[in-house]
């Protein structure tokens, strides 16, 4: 029993370094929690637009619009649906990338300010679980990747033990092994930190934008032009409208970026110019919906060459005849999954992890849970058809639209866009508190964004679930969207006369005008009557006014504005 004891003090038990804003535990403030202090913040505007070039040529984002394509959706309207996806995703992005970059939070701590210290423990859940299923999903395409690169070296691997596994699993030993050691190749980046990525990212900036223009270049070419596949018009599966197909791929562009709308904080703490953070997410837009271009040129020309829309990009590059061409796109999509995989899943779930059990769990330790938890779900089940991934797509974006809506409308209209108070975030009973820690319209207009989607989510995923009439469905084929605007309905039809814009965040408003909680405290109140022009606490802050554990510091450091 003691070297049991021994062992858990001394491996498990991590006793992180006091935090800045509270004494009693470790739990609400500790140095991987607390805001990133000035000589960490190293990334620029252009390491956050590089973020979206890089982590945009990945075959997740290829084969979004060439689902589309495969349930029937003509490729006009496939790009012109994801480009509108993409622009509307872009405004949560940011919106995350100002607030962590102003306040040099991560979305742990940011959601304590609307849901509470002990509600934001739902936020992080929701999160943590997306990134987990994320992670899996990037890891199987990452080992489609691997088998490419090894086919190319023993054309026999193709063929090795494919009897070995039941049709059952879903996967053959091929690419079992391949998913294998791509995972285990994933394993050294999560030792990254996260300022060191930005030159991942630049690495990618460079190399990604040349595989593109390369990959376009051979589906014109060697198909002779686009293909027969651009003029044809939309014939979808039997059961779907073409405006129902439509809304649909709106919302699976919207859900290939919807955990960036809730992620992007984690990265953007790290960057010192919080103007130039928002700006550069325009990137998002622009590239992503060129990348879709290309994914859907990339089925067209699929039709022409082998007869048969190919979703999967590289089941593409599984049939090409030239070796060193298949090797080295298989390496520049591992590469390119790789990365994004451990700044886009690894780190959000190490981060909400870390904010649940701060005494056993650092990011890194989080990171590698993440990856475990990846491999453990099978991922590449999700992947079977075309419809099953775009049901996994659109199915979790009705819990990310949800809670994106509570986290928004919180900040920009219920505090006008400031009025946050970092010390309180880290403080038991100050203003963040709540209701015994629970900021119960939070949890409230959350529900209210979910439970209206869940039967259509269940009959998207299992069609043949008794008692599920269509309209639910048609309901659920804008999730994320439906989920924003319920989620925030109750707040804001005050104000519907005054600004359209309302419409996306009626809900969260409403209950607080019902049943308002404080946004000031006391000592903010005092000091802007004695200075009116009081600043906020800036993310300049050095690092030893961050992590200096006086305690009288602590209790100081609420009179500051935020």
């Amino acid at each position: 029993m003691n070297r049991i004891k021994k062992f858990h003090q001394e491996w498990l038990v991590l006793q992180p370094d006091q935090g800045s804003f509270t004494t009693e535990s470790a739990r609400w403030s500790n140095k991987d929690l607390d805001p990133v202090p000035q000589s960490r913040k190293k990334w620029e505007w252009y390491h956050v637009s590089g973020f979206w070039v890089a982590s945009g040529f990945s075959a997740s984002y290829l084969q979004t619009p060439s689902s589309a394509v495969a349930l029937g959706l003509s490729p006009s309207l496939v790009i012109i649906a994801c480009m509108i996806g993409n622009f509307i995703i872009t405004i949560p992005c940011m919106s995350q990338g100002y607030i962590g970059s102003k306040y040099s939070i991560n979305f742990p701590v940011l959601a304590r300010a609307s849901f509470g210290l002990w509600g934001s423990y739902v936020a992080i859940i929701v999160r943590g679980t997306i990134c987990v299923i994320w992670f899996g999903v990037q890891s199987s395409l990452g080992g489609s990747s691997v088998q490419c690169m090894i086919n190319s070296i023993w054309p026999s691997f193709q063929s090795w033990r494919l009897d070995d596994l039941p049709v059952s699993a879903e996967i053959t030993a091929p690419a079992l092994l391949s998913f294998a050691i791509f995972w285990i190749s994933t394993l050294p980046f999560l030792y990254l930190s996260i300022p060191a990525l930005r030159w991942i990212f630049l690495i990618k900036l460079l190399v990604m934008p040349l595989f593109g223009v390369a990959l376009f270049t051979w589906a014109v070419t060697a198909a002779h032009g686009f293909g027969s596949l651009f003029s044809l018009p939309s014939n979808v599966q039997p059961g779907w409208s073409v405006g129902y197909a439509f809304c649909y791929t709106i919302t699976v562009g919207i859900s290939g970026c919807a955990t960036f709308g809730l992620n992007q904080g984690d990265l953007t703490r790290y960057a010192h110019n919080p103007r130039g953070t928002w700006l550069a997410q325009l990137a998002l837009p622009i590239t992503i919906t060129l990348i879709e271009f290309l994914g859907t040129v990339l089925a067209a020309s699929s039709q022409v060459l082998y007869g048969r829309v190919i979703w999967n990009p590289l089941d593409i590059v599984l049939l090409w005849d030239n070796r060193p061409a298949k090797f080295f796109a298989g390496f520049l999509f591992a590469f390119a999954m790789i990365t994004t995989n451990v700044a886009g899943n690894s780190i959000p779930f190490g981060n909400d992890l870390m904010g649940l059990f701060p005494k056993y769990i650092n990011i890194r330790r989080g990171q590698f849970v993440c990856a475990i938890l990846g491999f453990a779900i099978c991922p590449w089940l999700i992947e079977v058809k075309a419809t099953s991934f775009l049901a996994f797509l659109n199915g979790y974006s009705v819990f990310l639209g949800p809670l994106t809506g509570v986290i928004m409308t919180d900040f920009w209209l219920v505090r006008n866009g400031r009025n946050i108070e970092v010390c309180h975030l880290y403080k038991p009973q100050g203003i963040y508190w709540y209701t015994r820690g629970w900021n119960m319209v939070a949890i409230a207009s959350f529900l209210i964004g979910v439970v209206p989607l869940l039967p259509g989510l269940a009959y998207q995923i299992n069609p043949s679930v008794p008692g599920i009439s269509r309209g639910y469905l048609e309901v659920a084929s804008l999730s994320w969207i439906d989920g924003a605007v319920f989620s925030r309905y109750i707040i804001f039809s005050s104000l519907l006369m005054v600004l359209m814009r309302a419409v996306d965040s009626v809900a969260y408003y409403l209950l607080y005008r019902l049943f308002p909680f404080p946004i000031h405290t006391k000592e903010e109140d005092t000091a802007m009557q004695a200075n009116p022009d009081v600043s906020m606490l800036e993310s300049d802050l050095s690092e030893s006014n961050f992590h200096h554990s006086n305690e009288k510091h602590s209790l100081n450091s609420s009179s500051v504005l935020v």
